[in-house]
Parts: structure tokens; C-alpha cells; sequence
């Protein structure tokens, strides 16, 4: 450099960069950090160590390293500005500080920006700087990086980051760029210290709270990249590079340098079997040898990409550059990326899903590294999205809409894409042999599922074949290459490939029949190639043996013996005991020996899978699953299984298919046959085993005994009707009072209520929010199914005292029970026998006769329904049924609502209110005219509440609260008759029997006043004969009712006479209590008061008196008994002795 150059650069302030002691180097003033051999610093791979001797506390001058390489004058001194881009990498080799970002950041642009311009000689130090920017920053105090500035900041850095990626000129410079974006995305956290992740905090609800409301350092992070464009610039790159192999690939296949014919269609492959052979097979175990065109050998002529955003990819163009190092360096970046929610919708909205699968397409080794790299990103986007469609709130706008279920969906976007799955799925079976290959097969598989969710993609899955070779797949090594018999084999790859018992195979046919099932639930073409498969015949070989294969019960305590590491012999290499990937016999003779083979955990959990889609695929396809013996091998299966808890998922998922196909036509008397019903009572009667288990043997009880005489005869020689009492016996126990509570007043209608919604029991009964017992309903389905109807059971049943039980069930039973039970009864009534039972029960708790508790079951019906009578008196009379508003006005002809002259608005009966008025429901179905444009969200709720699968016990309570249990109280009652019926009964009870008695004829009324309305509320005027016979009709139940509410008031009034009684016999008990207390009171106080002297005296003389007279007379004889002479004092001074003889018994007396 001359003196002039010198001076210059001193006058602009810069002179100092190039003297020693500038920035801190070979500076060792002050007591700051210190750099020495062997020191507290580390430097990175590619980046140099401090020189001994450096102060690192010492800041440098970041200005004026900006302006060597801004001002005209020095922008060209390329060596000087290399020289302090290592300095700078140099002086911060734990990491950049946090508030030197800005600076550092336009430092690496501007080294960018020489790069780009043909300055090779920047590579080296730009890539020091790059790496130590993917390390956590320093800072200067607590939680810096999360303050406006700090957040500002690194976002920049992360910018310029992502500039390097996408700009750079040279390929190496993109993998540094993109791996510290990589290291950044990981999350890498400052903090060292552990601290707990919550603390004591007085006065907070739980008690504790967590320690650290900062958000996570990998949250952070990817959100920062988020802002910052980083997956925006990775998507567009990994496109632009997907292409450029897509042309160099293209151009191999073209001159033949590749191993291997491409897979591009599947559907005309292997003559509709869905299996392709690879046109050079290799030998068995042994891999085919690396490919010519991998990756890292591409070529392409000369192939130049073009590049709309001007972007700096020339080095891709190179054809002597191997793409695969930024390849899988952008890949790797994607996968972290992916695991963020919202990067995962971004990565999918620009295309980044389709991307990965076009290069796993065009992958040239299926074992390669990077296709786990694709798998791993593509599960990640689509979990993101299956978890956004169940758990998201509804969508507010059609775009977000459009976003959530379209752009932004990946199960959506690659719907399009399964031929690509299906191909590598083959790929995979052909060459893959080893254990890792074999996961990422099922991996594969288990992405297929994903997309398989979506609906639009099972049109692809038929015509890509993919469902056929699935279907093979899951069947071949059970039932051989040719199922069909007809001599014509289907095409395989080695055995040894998928059809060992290693874990990995194992789990390939879980996978395979599980895809298969939901694939067949949701398609009904997909259903009929599933079913002319094998699949339900392979399902059943799992089930047609017993765990241990000796056709005796399982040992509870067997356990599987342990293998020495010693004995495990790994020739291959894979990692799996080369004794699990022996392959078994092919086709059916070779089955028994696969499953044999199995061990016996993992054939539990196959046998498991296997009767989970059965129950899917057997109601859907009863023929062939009764014609293949089905029920016959599940029941066989269900009594091979012994009581160890192992077990138990087996024996409810065996249960749960039989209560599918017992329902068969001729299965009923097949399986009693086999001792279905023994069998069911032994899993019923074990009170060890889970409810749901009992609960599931007895339904499939009640439905063998449906209708079916055979198998009910079969149940009482089992004697399996006591065990169903003793069942509901013991339910009631444990139970309290629900039907009979008193009924709240008119004031506390609202509060009763809200009471009842929150679960407090309600104003009159249980709670509607009470649990059902699921084992007590099947027991209760059971006895209506097997007894009621049959003479003989019934009796049995009355022995058992089996309606008394059910009494005592109707009595403490939830609400949503009261139905059915009502209805046993009503049926059990229609035999005469039953009918003394019912009117001589007496609740155990209450003391209530059968009709008492009835009739406050029919009133808790009108206050459910809201239609109770106001006091028990009807006041609607023309809808008696219907709700009742005491002081509303009666009108006197409702057939005046067919007049000429209009339909509403009129007052022709003269009670001075319009008729349009009249009728509640009425207003209702015409109101109902304004709520159309409330149907939609209506819709879209519904269908909401159908894709979370809504709430079993919400659907319950639906279905029950439109069903009206008063029919069958009526019926019940009448079995016993009305006369007898109002024996014993309160006059309150009386004046609801009246409405039961008259229950038929109001039920009339009410269909022939839904005429009339929906005649309203069409604007039909009908004829006059229609109108004369609807009026006639109404005009008989207004009479009806009439005469009802008559008779009710007089039973008001006795009613309220009988309770003026008792309140005028219990106040008079009071009283009397009261009276007879102050009497007592008074004798108290008189006999502790003190007595006079005189009054003292006068009463020692008299009884000195009265001993006076009273003298006893010695006998004449010894032994004679003494005579007592008695003085009767009384009104008559005369009166005589009276001699009383003592103790003698039988002897005369002396005067």
C-alpha cells in the first residue's frame, strides 16, 4: 500500500483496521476475556480459533469494518476484507452477541455481495460467520433475546440467513447457510441450569404455577422463521432443485445409464393382480447392487435453470456439481421445520408437500437416506393437518374455509399423489431386506393411511391398483400366490422380504389390514375388491387356533423364554435375528406354520387387529363371513380364551363381533348349537371380568333368545334367568330413591330447572345427567328379549321374583331407564298370572304401591315434557295433552278457523280474543317459517358434531326425550283395571289416574288438532264434510275433557279438604301438646313452692286424724292374719269401716 492510499484511508478513520491492536487482537490491556491455547474458547469445524492472547470482551468495531467494504475507495481491497471477515469469525467463537446482529448481518450481505461477483477467495471466511451464526447468540442480560430488540434482531440475522441459501453462487455456501438454519430451527437453548418446572405460590388456585412463562427456545424459533421467509426460501429452492433432477434423470433414463426400469404407472402392471415382478430380480437376501444414477452421480448435458426470482442458482446448472449435498441439507431443514403446526401449513400452502413427493418419486435407491428425510417431513405435514380438522375451531370465513379444508390441507394435496406411494411401497418390497428398509416400507404404508382419510383419494387408491396389491400383501403369506385356485398365480417378491416374523412384518400386516379396513368402510368398490380378496378367510386362520395351539386353555403364568444375546445369529446384517426372517410355507397349508411361529405377545395383538376388522368388514359382508364359518371360529376362539388378564382385550373384541352377526338369518340356532349360551353365561356370571365384557355377553344372550323358543328353553336349563335378577338385585342396593319426590311449587318451577340441568336430581326425579350402567340395560334388553312372551320363562321370572326386582329398579333407576322398564312391564302384563304380583308389590324404601309409583312416574313425565296440569286440573281442553297455562282463556269453537274470509285474525267465537291466538303450536310451526335462514349453521353444526363423533350419552338423551312413556303407563294400568286401580288411592293420585284412563282418547285429539294446524299453516281451507269431521272429532275430545276437568276439580277440592284436615289435626296436636306442657309446667312450680306454717300444721292434724281411725286388731289365734280397718273419708260423715284382709288369698273377709 503507498503512503497516499495511507493517508487517505487515515482520513476517512479507517487507518486503524489494518494496525495491530485495532479490534483487541494482541491488545492485552484490561481483564476481560483472554484467549489462549488451550483456554474456556472452542472453535467450530471450519471456523479458527482466537489467537492466544485476545481479549474477546473487548467489542469491535463494527462501523468501520462496514465501511471497508461500502466506501469507494476500499471496496475492491478484497484480501483486507477476507482478512476481517476471519477476524471477525475470530473474536466470537462461543457465538455472536445479540446486540451486534444488525452489524454482523449486513457484514455477511455484503460478502454475499463480492461472492456473487466472482470473488471465490469469500467463500471460507463467509462460511465460518454463517456457521457461527446457527449457534444460540450471546447476550448481555436476561431474557435479551426476548425483548423488541432482540427479537428484531435475530429475526434479521435469520434473513440473511436465508438470503445465503437462496442466492449464493456457490452450492457449499447453500448447505452452510441451510445447516445453521437447521440448528437454529432444533431450538438450542442458553440456559444450562435445570430450574422446577413449577412453584408454590400462595393464594393460587392448585397451588402451584409454572416456573417459566417464556415461551420454549424451539417455539421461538421457528416462529422467528417463520417471519423471517426462511420456509418460503426452502420450498421454493427444494421445487427448483426437484426439477433440476427431474431433467438430469429424465435424460439418464433416456441414454439407459440406469439399473432399473422407472415405475411411472401401475395400472396395467401384472394383469390387474397389483403385483409387479422387477424385471431383474436378484437372488434371495441379497440386495440388488447401488444404482449408476444416484444421486451423487447425476448428469445432465447442459441444463440451465431458469429462475423467475432471480436467484443465484448457477451452480445447479454445473453439471460436474452433485445437487444431493444442498439436497439433503434442505431437506433436513424441511423436517425441523415440519414439526411447528403453523410451518407445516406454510410448507404445504407452497407446495412444499408436493415437492418432497416428486423427488421420493424420482429417487433412484428407495433405500437411500434421503427418503427417510422425505417420509419424516411428509408425516409431520399430514399429522398437522389431521389434528387441525378434529381439534380447530370452525373456520369464520369461506378463504379460511378454502385454506383449512384445500391449500392448506396435505391429506388433500397429495390425494392425487398414492400412485407415487404405491410405487415406492413395491419398490420397497422388491430390494428392501433389511430391517431399516422394512420400516420405512410401514412408514410408508402408514403415510398412505393418512392421506386415505381424506375422501378424494380413494378413487386413486382403486386406480393405481394400490388397494389390490395391499390385498395380496396382507393375505399371500397365509393363503399362497394362488387364492383363487384356478391355477393362475399371482406374482411375489422374495418371502423374505415381508413375510418372516420379524417385529417389522408383524407390523406391516397390522398396518395393511387396518388400511384395508378403513379404506372398505368409507368406499363401497373398495369394499367389494376387499371381500372377493382373501382377507377375511387370512383374518380368520388368526382366530381358528388357541394361544399355545394345543386346543386347551392358556397357561396364566406362561411366559416367553428369554434368548441369550449369544444365541442371536445376525448374518445378514440387518439387525434381526436371522431365526425371525425365516420364511414360512406359502399358501394355506403353510399358514398354521406362520402362525405358530408367531410369538405369543405379538399374536395377541394380531388377533387383536384382526377381530377389529372383521367387526368392520363382517355386518358389511354377512355372506361370505357366514359362508367361511365366521361365527362358528369367533365362538371357538371365545371359549379357547381362559380368564388372565391378557386376554380380556381379546374376549371384548370377540364379543363385540358376534353381537354384530348373531342377528343372521339361521345363526341363532347354529351357535346354540356350539353352546353359545353356556358359554355367554360363564363370561356373564364372572364378576371379576369388566363391565363392558359382562355387559356384551349378555346382549348376545338376549339376542340368541329373540324370538327363538329353542334357545329361551336352553336359558332356563342354564338357569340363567336368576343370575339376571340377582344382577338388577344388587344394582339396587347401592342405590337411592329417584322416582316420588316431591314436586316443587309454581314459584320454583325455574329453579327446579336449572337445578335439574346442573345434575342436582331434578324437581320430580333423577338426574339427566346421570350415568347409565351399560351392563344394567343389557340386562334389562335380556329378560325382554328371553322371557317376556313365552309362558314358561315368565313363571320362572315370577319365582325368581323378577318383577319385584324390576319394580325396585323402576323405582331408583336413572331417568333415561324409566322407558324401557315401563315397557317389560307393560308386555309382562299382557299374561294374567303377572298381574296379582304387581298389585301386591310394596317398595322396601318408600312402602308405595306399584299403581302410586306409576302414577308420580306419569306426572315426572308431564313436568320432563313440560306439559304438566296447572294443580292437577286439565285447562287446556282442547289440547288436554298438551302444556297448560293457568287463567288462559278456553275457546268455544276451534273448527272457526275455516271461515271464508280468512284463516287468522278474526274473532268469531265472541270471547273477545283473536282465533289466530288459540293455539300454541300454531304459532310455533308458523314461526318456524322465519328460522330458514338458520338452516345452514343448523347443518354445519351438525355435521360438526358428527366429525368429533358427538357424545354417546347425548345421543341417548336425544333420542329418549322425544319418546312419551305416558302410552305405556296406560297400558299397564289397564291390564290391572281402573276399578282396582283406585283402590288405596290419594285424591292427588286420583285425579292423575283420570288422565291415564282418558290418555287413548286425548292421543286422538291431538292427531286430528295436528291436522287441523298443518291445514293452518299451509292456508288449505278444506271442504266442508273434512272440516264438519275434524270439527266433530275435536268437538267429542272437548267434551271428553270437559267432563275430566270437571270430575278433577271435585277431586281438588277433596284434595285440599283432605289437607285442611290434616293441617287442622296436626295444629291441634300442637296445641294439645301445648296445653299439656303448661299443665306439667304448673304442677312443677306448685309442688317447689314453700308452705305455710299454719298450712303445715293443719295438715300434720289431719293426718294425725286419720291414723286415729285407722287402728289394727290383733286375731284370736296365733297365726290368724292381721285385719285392717279402713275409714272411707268422703262426703258422707257416716260412712262405714271397710275391713280389708292382707294377703289373703281366697280367705273370707270380716266386717
Amino acid at each position: 500500500m503507498c503512503a497516499g492510499e495511507r493517508a487517505r484511508l487515515g482520513e476517512l478513520g479507517i487507518g486503524r483496521i489494518f494496525g495491530k491492536g485495532a479490534y483487541g487482537e494482541g491488545d492485552c490491556g484490561g481483564n476481560g476475556r483472554m484467549s489462549q491455547a488451550g483456554g474456556e474458547t472452542q472453535s467450530l469445524d471450519g471456523v479458527e480459533p482466537a489467537k492466544a492472547g485476545t481479549n474477546l470482551d473487548k467489542p469491535l468495531n463494527y462501523d468501520k469494518l462496514i465501511k471497508l467494504f461500502t466506501h469507494p475507495d476500499t471496496s475492491t481491497l478484497y484480501d483486507r476484507q477476507v482478512s476481517q471477515l476471519r477476524r471477525v469469525a475470530r473474536h466470537n467463537p462461543n457465538g455472536f452477541p445479540l446486540k451486534s446482529l444488525p452489524k454482523i448481518q449486513q457484514l455477511i450481505l455484503l460478502a454475499l455481495q463480492q461472492l456473487n461477483s466472482g470473488q471465490a477467495q469469500f467463500t471460507k471466511p463467509l462460511t465460518s460467520l454463517i456457521t457461527l451464526a446457527g449457534i444460540p447468540f450471546s447476550r448481555d442480560c436476561s431474557n435479551e433475546e426476548l425483548t423488541p430488540n432482540g427479537l428484531k434482531s435475530a429475526e434479521s440475522m435469520y434473513r440473511a440467513l436465508n438470503t445465503v441459501m437462496c442466492e449464493a453462487a456457490d452450492i457449499n455456501l447453500q448447505v452452510a447457510a441451510t445447516a445453521a438454519l437447521t440448528e437454529v430451527a432444533k431450538g438450542k437453548s442458553l440456559e444450562k441450569k435445570k430450574a422446577p418446572s413449577e412453584i408454590k405460590v400462595l393464594g393460587v388456585q392448585g397451588g402451584t404455577v409454572k416456573n417459566d412463562q417464556r415461551p420454549k427456545p424451539r417455539d421461538l424459533s421457528q416462529s422467528m422463521l417463520n417471519k423471517s421467509g426462511v420456509v418460503d426460501g426452502c420450498v421454493n429452492i427444494l421445487s427448483r432443485l426437484s426439477t433440476v433432477m427431474i431433467d438430469r434423470l429424465d435424460a439418464m433414463v433416456e441414454a439407459g445409464s440406469l439399473g432399473y426400469i422407472s415405475d411411472d404407472s401401475s395400472d396395467e402392471e401384472g394383469e390387474g393382480k397389483g403385483v409387479v415382478s422387477p424385471p431383474a430380480p436378484a437372488a434371495v437376501g441379497v440386495p440388488e447392487g447401488s444404482l449408476e444414477g444416484s444421486l451423487d452421480t447425476l448428469s445432465n448435458p447442459s441444463a440451465v435453470v431458469e429462475n423467475d426470482d432471480s436467484l443465484a442458482v448457477a451452480s445447479l446448472a454445473d453439471p460436474e456439481v452433485s445437487p444431493r449435498p444442498l439436497l439433503m441439507a434442505l431437506l433436513k431443514l424441511l423436517s425441523e421445520l415440519s414439526e411447528s403446526a403453523t410451518n407445516a401449513t406454510l410448507i404445504t400452502l407452497t407446495g412444499g408437500d408436493v415437492a418432497t413427493v416428486e423427488i421420493m418419486d424420482r429417487l433412484n435407491d428407495d433405500r437411500d437416506e434421503t427418503l427417510n428425510l422425505c417420509v419424516e417431513i411428509l408425516w409431520n405435514c399430514l399429522e398437522h393437518s389431521s389434528n387441525t380438522l378434529n381439534h380447530s375451531s370452525p373456520a369464520i370465513s369461506r378463504a379460511e374455509l378454502i385454506k383449512k379444508r384445500r391449500t392448506g390441507n396435505t391429506m388433500y394435496c397429495l390425494s392425487d399423489k398414492v400412485g407415487i406411494m404405491c410405487k415406492t411401497f413395491r419398490n420397497l418390497l422388491q430390494r428392501g431386506f433389511r430391517n431399516k428398509d422394512k420400516e420405512t416400507r410401514n412408514e410408508v404404508l402408514i403415510l398412505s393411511s393418512l392421506i386415505a382419510r381424506n375422501k378424494r383419494s380413494h378413487n386413486f387408491f382403486l386406480s393405481s391398483s394400490f388397494v389390490k396389491v395391499m390385498s395380496v400383501y396382507a393375505t399371500v403369506a397365509e393363503v399362497g400366490t394362488d387364492p383363487d385356485g384356478d391355477g393362475e398365480e399371482v406374482s411375489h417378491v422374495d418371502p423374505h422380504n415381508f413375510a418372516t416374523v420379524s417385529p417389522a412384518d408383524l407390523e406391516l400386516k397390522r398396518i395393511l389390514w387396518g388400511l384395508l379396513s378403513e379404506l372398505s368402510r368409507a368406499n363401497a368398490d373398495i369394499l367389494d375388491v376387499v371381500v372377493e380378496s382373501p382377507l377375511i378367510e387370512t383374518l380368520l386362520m388368526y382366530l381358528d387356533t388357541d394361544l399355545d395351539g394345543d386346543g386347551i386353555p392358556d397357561d396364566a403364568m406362561y411366559t416367553e423364554p428369554e434368548v441369550d444375546e449369544e444365541e442371536v445369529v445376525d448374518e445378514d446384517g440387518d439387525g434381526v435375528d436371522d431365526k425371525l426372517q425365516v420364511a414360512g410355507v406359502m399358501g394355506a397349508t403353510g399358514a398354521q406354520s406362520i402362525i405358530s411361529r408367531i410369538p405369543r405377545t405379538q399374536l395377541r395383538v394380531l388377533q387383536s387387529q384382526a377381530l377389529m376388522v372383521l367387526l368392520n368388514l363382517a355386518p358389511r359382508a354377512p355372506d361370505k363371513f357366514k359362508a367361511l364359518g365366521g361365527p362358528i371360529v369367533v365362538l371357538r376362539f371365545l371359549d379357547w380364551c381362559d380368564d388372565n388378564p391378557l386376554n380380556r382385550e381379546l374376549i371384548q373384541g370377540a364379543l363385540m363381533l358376534l353381537i354384530s352377526v348373531v342377528g343372521l338369518p339361521g345363526l341363532q340356532e347354529e351357535l346354540a348349537q356350539m353352546d353359545a349360551i353356556r358359554i355367554m353365561l360363564q363370561r356373564f356370571n364372572d364378576h371379576g371380568s369388566p363391565e363392558s365384557l359382562r355387559a356384551d355377553a349378555v346382549r348376545i344372550i338376549g339376542r340368541l333368545c329373540s324370538r327363538h323358543e329353542g334357545n329361551q328353553e336352553l336359558l332356563r336349563k342354564n338357569l340363567g334367568i336368576m343370575p339376571l335378577v340377582k344382577e338388577l338385585e344388587e344394582y339396587c342396593k347401592h342405590r337411592r330413591i329417584i322416582c316420588g319426590k316431591p314436586k316443587v311449587s309454581a314459584t320454583g318451577k325455574h329453579q327446579a330447572e336449572q337445578q335439574e340441568e346442573e345434575g342436582a336430581g331434578g324437581s320430580m326425579g333423577g338426574s339427566a345427567k346421570e350415568t347409565i350402567s351399560p351392563l344394567i340395560v343389557a340386562v334389562v334388553d335380556c329378560m325382554w328379549s328371553s322371557c317376556v312372551g313365552n309362558r314358561r320363562s315368565e313363571a320362572r321370572l315370577l319365582q325368581c321374583e323378577g318383577q319385584d326386582a324390576l319394580l325396585d329398579l323402576l323405582e331408583i333407576c336413572p331417568r333415561l331407564m324409566r322407558n324401557q322398564i315401563v315397557g317389560l312391564l307393560a308386555d309382562l302384563m299382557l299374561n294374567a298370572k303377572c298381574i296379582p304380583y304387581l298389585t301386591a308389590w310394596r317398595s322396601d324404601r318408600s312402602m308405595v304401591s306399584a299403581v302410586s309409583l306409576l302414577m308420580r312416574l306419569w306426572e315426572e313425565e308431564e313436568v320432563r315434557m313440560k306439559k304438566e296440569r296447572v294443580d292437577g286440573v286439565i285447562t287446556n281442553l282442547w289440547r288436554p295433552l298438551g302444556p297448560h297455562v293457568a287463567g288462559a282463556p278456553v275457546p268455544k269453537r276451534p273448527i272457526h278457523y275455516f271461515n271464508e274470509f280468512g284463516l287468522l285474525g278474526e274473532d268469531l267465537d265472541g270471547d273477545g280474543i283473536d282465533d289466530g291466538l288459540q293455539t300454541t303450536q300454531v304459532d310455533e310451526t308458523m314461526r318456524q317459517g322465519t328460522l330458514v335462514a338458520f338452516k345452514k349453521l343448523e347443518n354445519a353444526l351438525a355435521a360438526g358434531a358428527k366429525r368429533t363423533g358427538g357424545n354417546l350419552e347425548a345421543k341417548l338423551k336425544k333420542s329418549m326425550s322425544g319418546e312419551d312413556m305416558r302410552g305405556k303407563i296406560g297400558g299397564l294400568i289397564e291390564c290391572i283395571g281402573w276399578e282396582q286401580a283406585k283402590e288405596n288411592l290419594s285424591a292427588h293420585e286420583k285425579l292423575t289416574l283420570t288422565m291415564v284412563q282418558n290418555h287413548r282418547i286425548f292421543v286422538r285429539a291431538e292427531e286430528w288438532m295436528a291436522v287441523r294446524d298443518s291445514l293452518v299453516c299451509d292456508s288449505t281451507k278444506p271442504i266442508l264434510a273434512d272440516a264438519l269431521l275434524i270439527g266433530s272429532h275435536l268437538e267429542e275430545a272437548f267434551n271428553v275433557a270437559t267432563s275430566v276437568s270437571a270430575e278433577q276439580g271435585v277431586l281438588y277440592e277433596e284434595k285440599m279438604q283432605a289437607i285442611e284436615n290434616e293441617e287442622s289435626n296436626f295444629f291441634g296436636s300442637i296445641l294439645l301438646q301445648r296445653d299439656q306442657e303448661i299443665h306439667q309446667l304448673q304442677i312443677k312450680k306448685k309442688a317447689s313452692m314453700p308452705k305455710s306454717l299454719a298450712k303445715r300444721k293443719a295438715e300434720k292434724e289431719a293426718k294425725a286424724a286419720m291414723l286415729a281411725k285407722s287402728t289394727i286388731r290383733e286375731g284370736d289365734k296365733e297365726g290368724a292374719k292381721p285385719v285392717v280397718e279402713v275409714t272411707v273419708i268422703g262426703d258422707d260423715a257416716d260412712a262405714d269401716a271397710v275391713e280389708e284382709e292382707v294377703g289373703g288369698g281366697g280367705e273370707e273377709k270380716k266386717e
